[in-house]
């Protein structure tokens, strides 16, 4: 037999703590298990409340920073950090004296966590203090779900997590507890009523409620209350419940929460069954489109093979019509490569040429370099020789005038130059100036020839 509590925790830090106890297991329990059998050694290993330790999604050695660090990467600040139940085990299916049974239960705590809880970090504490020693798990529920970042979001839970809990208690053979479900209140009043046969306006409610529930329309708490306003009744949320109004037959407002007409018309068992609804749905559409995507794919296969056999004999006219133009395509592919090859060939033997040119106009290129070197020297040699001659000539003629016009008189006896004597001196005096000033004039023409020789180097480039 196993029972269950659920309740909030705004620390989850506070809950974690409390749940693994850590140095809280009293001197009273330890002597409590020594007197019961439990060896010595075991009992001096424990240092905390809980006796055994599990959980899904979880590191438990950081256990509390991964919690913590979770919330904080999905942005939940609310008030709840953390959910609690407690999973309590009764001594006809668990002895608390026999270690074993530990693990067993923390096992049956991890299993409950990820029924209850799917894809939420859980950490699940086993202890066995308390009134009667009973085995009982403290299971924490971190409020992010991992997947979708979503908050933890079941109200009302009880219900659902003790469907679960006996659920897995008839897996593994364990005590059930049962339950007498009161689907429906009547009060007394109401007994005597009905038992005249006289209108009771629950009941008309509660069947207006009926209709609504088994409505096809009928998905989700939006489309109940589309659909119960069909019906003339109005359901309201009312914190931890649900109210319904409506007019009875004697056009007289009624009004009454859940909770006065059954555990069936309870806002727990209304949620619980649009969601279990909606799962199925849910399931159905996804099937639904399945098998319309398999038709679809199956459709689009064939209307591509379909679309290939029409296209075939227009692709064989194709291939045929192509199959000239093929050939002359590689004919002009087999020319365009020996063309290719002769332009190959053709520029290694223009390289070849000039590399001869380069060898055979090298050795010409330093005589004109000579030649154009000498030129200067020459130039320079043949006016030296000029100007030689000039002046020895002038020597020679002025002495030949001299003797030709007589003796050279003594310094007392000098007479004035005669006219003839003067001109030919003057024209001597002319061509000396001329000579002069074409030697100049050739010192002026051989500087910027030697200054681009300098610039240029001695090599003549081609």
């Amino acid at each position: 037999m196993a029972t269950i509590k659920i309740s909030r925790a705004q620390s989850g830090t506070a809950a974690l703590n409390y749940a693994l106890g850590q140095g809280k297991l009293k001197q009273q329990d330890r002597d409590w298990l020594l007197e019961n059998g439990v060896e010595p050694s075991l009992i001096s290993g424990l240092t905390a409340r809980a006796v055994a330790c599990g959980g899904e999604n979880i590191d438990l050695a950081h256990v509390k920073e991964q919690m913590q660090t979770t919330r904080t990467l999905f942005g939940q600040r609310g008030k709840t950090e953390v959910m609690r139940v407690i999973q309590s085990f009764g001594p006809q299916d668990f002895v608390a004296t026999n270690p074993a049974d530990w693990q067993r239960v923390n096992d049956l705590g991890v299993e409950l966590g990820r029924r209850i809880a799917p894809n939420h970090e859980v950490a699940v504490y086993t202890h066995l203090d308390g009134d009667g020693h009973k085995l009982h798990n403290h299971i924490i529920i971190n409020m992010p779900n991992l997947k979708t970042g979503k908050k933890y979001h079941h109200t009302n839970d009880w219900q659902r997590v003790t469907r679960f809990n006996d659920q897995l208690c008839q897996e593994h053979d364990l005590t059930v507890i049962q339950r007498p479900e009161q689907q429906e209140r009547h009060t007394l009043a109401e007994r005597k009523i009905s038992a005249k046969g006289a209108y009771v306006w629950k009941d008309d409610l509660r069947e207006r409620i009926d209709q609504a529930m088994q409505d096809p329309r009928t998905s989700d708490f939006k489309s109940l209350s589309a659909v119960l306003s069909d019906k003339g009744v109005n359901i309201r949320i009312r914190g931890q419940s649900v109210s319904y109004a409506f007019l009875g037959a004697e056009n007289k407002r009624r009004q009454a929460r859940g909770t006065k007409l059954g555990s069936s018309y309870e806002k727990g068992a209304i949620f619980d069954e649009l969601a279990n609804r909606s799962q199925i749905l849910e399931a159905q559409r996804l099937s639904e489109q399945d098998h319309k995507r398999l038709i679809d794919a199956h459709r689009a296969t064939q209307q591509r093979e379909r679309q290939t056999q029409s296209r075939k004999p227009a692709t064989q006219q194709r291939e045929s019509a192509v199959a000239p133009t093929a050939q002359q395509f590689d004919h002009l592919t087999s020319t365009s490569r020996r063309l290719e090859q002769k332009a190959k060939s053709m520029g290694t033997h223009y390289r070849q040429v000039q590399q001869r040119l380069k060898a055979a106009i090298k050795p010409l290129a330093a005589s004109l370099q000579r030649f154009s070197e000498a030129v200067p020297r020459l130039a320079k040699a043949v006016t030296a020789y000029l100007q030689q001659q000039v002046s020895t000539n002038y020597v020679a003629l002025k002495q030949k005038l001299d003797t030709e016009l007589g003796h050279t008189p003594k310094a007392s006896e000098q007479t004035p130059p005669s006219a003839t004597y003067q001109q030919l001196l003057g024209k001597l005096k002319e061509n000396e100036a001329i000579g002069e000033q074409k030697k100049q004039l050739q010192q002026q023409r051989q500087k910027p020839i030697q200054k681009q020789q300098e610039n240029e180097g001695p090599t003549l480039g081609l």
